[in-house]
């Protein structure tokens, strides 16, 4: 059986926030340390698994970007 599990990462101009299955994972300086720490924690299930987050939604008004990325285990 598979699960799915969702990785956000909600951006403005205060930071990074990642989170995992809606619960906060930690705010970080830049996209890129997310990204990293979102990784880490997916390979620690899969040590072969590559992720891919795509922008979701973007508000150039407020500056506020939502990216997402799945996960399957």
């Amino acid at each position: 059986m598979r699960t799915n599990h969702l990785f956000i990462i909600d951006s403005d101009y205060s930071g990074h926030r990642l989170s995992l299955d809606g619960d906060e994972i930690g705010q970080f300086r830049t996209l890129s340390a997310a990204e990293a720490k979102a990784l880490e924690i997916a390979r620690d299930f899969f040590p072969t698994e590559q992720i891919h987050f795509a922008l979701d939604f973007k508000w150039t008004l407020s500056e506020v970007e939502i990216r997402a990325a799945m996960v399957e285990c």
